[in-house]
């Protein structure tokens, strides 16, 4: 028995470092997200066939404030000020549960009909305290995170205005996000550097289908700016053969952003450019079943401009104004060809450091017509909900 006790303890003993070294090594996981939902009313909501508007539409509403995500995230400290992460973030319906979140640059002109695991966020990284941090994955662009705070409706998901602001979404990209990418940010100080490339994954060219960004904020106690630069070039699915790796042209877009905070007033400005390249129908890829892009995409320069202002009236109530201006010019005739103009009024009670009821009013006008198809040129917009983040 004596024996017996003393085996136990010693191969305890000599367990021990190895647990405790196992304990040590252990990644902090964190689960986080949110969940939104609520109604939503707006007129011109239906077409006939001529694009006729057609009667207003009451209906349950997921993601008015923010998108509904679910994600998890870890570190690992290596010691020495090194660190390794990660991030797995998924997007879901609140309506319906299913999966909404999808890696809609990897299909050109189409958003994949098939939903991403992790759609909005999927990366690795390894970071130094003084050489800054690396990512690789699917992620936030460059041109995303630069202005993503300057915002001004702070980044409201019902209308999705910050696309125009981290670069118009043309008819291939999304540019909130890109797949296969790797990003640098460096913060010294108060200023942040940020660059990223993306691969273009085509047989025998680097920069075919590739995009490259770098961008920059500085934030001080009462105001911060950011701006950035992106290229994406535009090549034709590439097959085995190098000899079929092929630019189409390239798509340009800058922007800047920023913010001035006095007591319970918070003002904020933003602008962008996009440069399209023309692009026919089919020219990246063409099936008998499908064609990439869908439709022509013609040459054209597009200038975005927004402007807003978020005014605390307590501790525990937001209220906002924000207001956006879209114009695209056709680059041969320099003809105004599209004219956009939304406005959105918001207020937001906090219940709790984590739970919200909001509720926000919108004018939606366009001079070809508020949705495709619907040539009605105005639309308005009612809608509340609550939000609890976790």
């Amino acid at each position: 028995m004596k024996k017996s006790l003393i085996s136990v303890a010693v191969m305890s003993l000599m367990a021990s470092p190895l647990v405790i070294k196992s304990v040590q090594a252990q990644s902090n996981v964190t689960i986080y997200g949110t969940v939104d939902a609520g109604m939503r009313y707006q007129t011109h909501a239906g077409k006939d066939q001529l694009g006729n508007s057609k009667d207003s539409q009451l209906s349950a509403n997921s993601g008015g404030l923010s998108a509904p995500h679910l994600g998890f995230k870890g570190e690992e400290n290596l010691g020495g000020g090194n660190k390794t992460f990660f991030k797995l973030e998924t997007g879901f319906d609140m309506n319906t549960g299913d999966n909404n979140s999808s890696s809609d640059t990897s299909i050109h002109g189409k958003k994949s009909e098939n939903k991403s695991l992790f759609g909005r966020q999927a990366h690795l990284g390894i970071s130094n305290q003084s050489l800054g941090q690396l990512t690789l994955g699917r992620q936030n662009t460059v041109g995303y995170d630069a202005i993503k705070d300057f915002d001004p409706t702070n980044n409201l998901n019902q209308k999705g205005l910050i696309h125009y602001l981290s670069g118009y979404r043309d008819l291939k990209n999304n540019h909130n996000r890109s797949d296969s990418t790797i990003k640098y940010q460096h913060h010294i100080n108060r200023v942040t550097f940020l660059a990223s490339y993306q691969s273009g994954n085509q047989v025998g060219s680097v920069k075919h289908g590739s995009s490259m960004a770098v961008g920059l904020k500085y934030r001080d106690a009462n105001w911060s700016v950011g701006g950035s630069f992106t290229e994406i070039d535009v090549a034709k699915s590439a097959g085995t053969a190098s000899k079929s790796s092929q630019s189409l042209g390239s798509t340009k877009i800058m922007n800047f952003g920023g913010e001035y905070r006095f007591n319970r007033w918070t003002f904020k400005t933003g602008m962008s450019y996009s440069k399209l390249p023309e692009i026919q129908r089919g020219s990246i890829s063409q099936t008998a079943h499908h064609s990439s892009p869908e439709r022509d995409q013609f040459a054209s320069d597009v200038f975005v401009s927004a402007w807003g202002m978020q005014y605390q009236l307590s501790p525990k109530v937001d209220l906002g104004i924000a207001h956006y201006t879209k114009l695209q010019h056709d680059r041969k005739s320099r003809h105004l060809v599209d004219k956009d103009k939304s406005l959105v009024l918001t207020g937001v009670y906090k219940l709790s450091k984590q739970t919200d009821i909001y509720g926000f009013l919108d004018q939606h006008r366009n001079s070809n017509g508020v949705a495709n198809g619907n040539r009605q040129r105005s639309q308005y917009g009612v809608t509340a909900g609550l939000r609890h983040k976790f």
